[in-house]
């Protein structure tokens, strides 16, 4: 189900995003503020690529693209990475992407709740006809027996 896929990839980014922000701000070293925050992930895959990136991280690469190359991280989230890798205010940045993703989620929630009340209300009506239907056609019934 792609949009539920992607919501949930989104509040995962959220996480991890606003995880390594704090953990980063607080003077955790990089290496061991991505495995705390790919630990409060709970999308399986996603977690395996938060570990795979820490590994790449470890020879080397970039933060940004190690996560960038797994393809679960939006590529908004990740330019604001590299820019805070580039600028040496990732904390920052981190925070940033965070709060983007954030703001996306809502305004995701608030389309999918915009769709959900029209099909309550015709989930709804269908009900009430039924409920009106079972109660006239004893009626109509009785009506044909009398004649």
């Amino acid at each position: 189900m792609p949009a539920i896929g992607r919501f949930v990839r989104g509040v995962n980014t959220a996480r991890f995003s606003r995880t390594l922000s704090i953990l980063a701000a607080s003077g955790v070293p990089v290496l061991e503020a991505l495995r705390i925050a790919g630990q409060v992930v709970s999308n399986l895959p996603m977690r395996e690529a938060v570990k795979q990136a820490a590994h790449k991280v470890r020879e080397g690469a970039p933060l940004a693209r190690s996560l960038e190359q797994s393809g679960y991280f939006p590529p908004i989230t990740v330019n604001l990475i590299a820019s805070g890798e580039v600028s040496g205010n990732l904390e920052e940045m981190l925070e940033r992407a965070a709060t983007n993703q954030e703001r996306e989620q809502e305004t995701q929630i608030s389309f999918m709740m915009s769709m959900l009340e029209p099909v309550l209300i015709i989930i709804m009506g269908m009900v009430v006809l039924f409920i009106v239907l079972a109660t006239l056609l004893p009626i109509f019934n009785m009506n044909q027996l009398i004649r």
